[in-house]
């Protein structure tokens, strides 16, 4: 994959809400990025899904 395609499905996987498959798909596919992997790296938000469930939960116990 070339560094536009590899940009595209990072960007499709994030608006599907993805973000740990997005993740993955980077980390996959740094090799063949090189030097754009930390910008695109940067794109993906870090999420803590176990940490925001918690939070959630939490709001509603009150």
């Amino acid at each position: 994959m070339n560094t536009d395609e590899v940009v595209q499905k990072v960007k499709e996987l994030i608006g599907e809400g993805n973000f740990e498959k997005a993740k993955q798909f980077l980390e996959e596919h740094k090799d063949e990025i090189g030097e754009q992997y930390e910008k695109i790296k940067g794109m993906i938000p870090d999420v803590d899904t176990g940490g925001f469930t918690d939070k959630v939960k939490g709001f509603f116990k009150k």
